[in-house]
């Protein structure tokens, strides 16, 4: 799918109703995004659920081009993490299709779709608490043999300096931000062309939020593709090339961030209202 910047696109399946410094950049605003780049990750038709009976998803449709930052945002409920959970190969597809890079990867276990190039980061219980920081990153470059060791740990002190002073700690120590850090730059290891994020704010004081974006927006302009998950959804579609906003597991919107945004229907149903 790929609907222009601008305004937003409404679905068919519209439903009537929505620690510390961790980097120094801020994440600006988002270049437009250019459909002429490469498609890396697309899901089409996708219906998944947790039983045969009950389907959360029902026919997600859903891009992720080149260097591109993408959020689904919607109500709780919606079937955005369980979409992610599709995509990674933990929730078994019931029709649709998944590719990466052109290539199907629906059905295939969870290391493989590591091995083919998608990192994730779950919400919860996403580090090893009793491992040590550079024990946790050792683990993630588990799915790719073929990178140094040494190469990749250098790649992720660069991008997160706090996680280079606390090699030896273990990361049951860590304080939330840290923790967040340490589970995307262990999902980084293995160099993967996509990063898919599921509510990498959750549980983080306020004053912390907009440093965990500034950090999600630092791997982004590094040139990894990001697919992501957040209930702050303004802040978060402030800083994303596209959007779409998942209801009752169908598209119900997508288009721009910044269109997202600034239409009425959208912030009233699902951004809280107003502008």
């Amino acid at each position: 799918m790929s609907a222009a910047p601008g305004r937003p696109q409404a679905s068919s399946h519209r439903s009537p109703q929505g620690e510390g410094n961790l980097m120094s950049a801020a994440p600006g605003r988002p270049q437009a995004s250019s459909h002429r780049s490469p498609l890396v990750l697309h899901a089409h038709g996708v219906v998944a659920g947790y039983s045969p009976e009950v389907d959360i998803l029902n026919g997600v449709n859903l891009s992720v081009h080149q260097a591109e930052m993408v959020t689904v945002v919607g109500p709780n409920g919606a079937g955005k993490s369980t979409l992610l959970k599709a995509i990674v190969g933990l929730v078994k597809l019931k029709q649709g299709h998944i590719t990466l890079q052109g290539r199907d990867i629906a059905g295939l276990r969870a290391s493989a779709v590591a091995r083919s190039g998608l990192g994730y980061v779950p919400q919860r219980e996403n580090v090893f608490e009793t491992l040590s920081v550079r024990e946790n990153l050792e683990i993630g470059l588990t799915p790719r043999t073929d990178l140094d060791l040494g190469d990749r740990l250098a790649v992720m002190y660069g991008l997160f300096p706090r996680l280079a002073e606390r090699l030896l700690q273990p990361a049951g120590n860590l304080s939330g931000g840290e923790r967040q850090m340490l589970a995307m730059a262990r999902a980084l290891m293995p160099d993967p062309k996509v990063l898919l994020l599921d509510e990498p704010t959750a549980g983080l004081a306020p004053r912390f939020v907009q440093a965990m974006f500034e950090q999600v927006a630092a791997i982004n302009r590094a040139g990894v593709s990001i697919l992501m998950v957040e209930q702050n959804a303004r802040p978060a579609l402030a800083m994303s090339h596209r959007g779409y906003v998942l209801d009752l597991g169908r598209n119900a919107y997508e288009g721009s961030g910044q269109s997202l945004l600034d239409d009425p229907k959208v912030a009233q149903l699902y951004l809280g209202g107003g502008r």
